[in-house]
């Protein structure tokens, strides 16, 4: 239940990957600090999905921007 205005959210699991816009234009890799996954970016590939934990590091730069959150199919 909500009150004083704020919405219910549900929380993030492993099936969820978060949209992420580098704001760049050379092509770049960054290695996600919570996974140790991989995540190329270039100018012409600006958005990725990228998982949560990492999401919300990179988000911290000015570099990258969390566009939203999806959820994918776990096979």
């Amino acid at each position: 239940m909500s009150c004083c205005g704020q919405t219910a959210t549900a929380p993030l699991t492993e099936r969820h990957r978060m949209s992420v816009r580098y704001r760049g234009g050379r092509p770049i890799v960054v290695k996600g600090p919570a996974t140790g996954m991989e995540y190329q970016f270039s100018g012409t590939d600006r958005i990725r999905l990228v998982d949560p934990r990492d999401a919300v590091a990179l988000s911290r730069t000015r570099m990258f921007r969390i566009e939203g959150v999806v959820e994918v199919r776990v096979s």
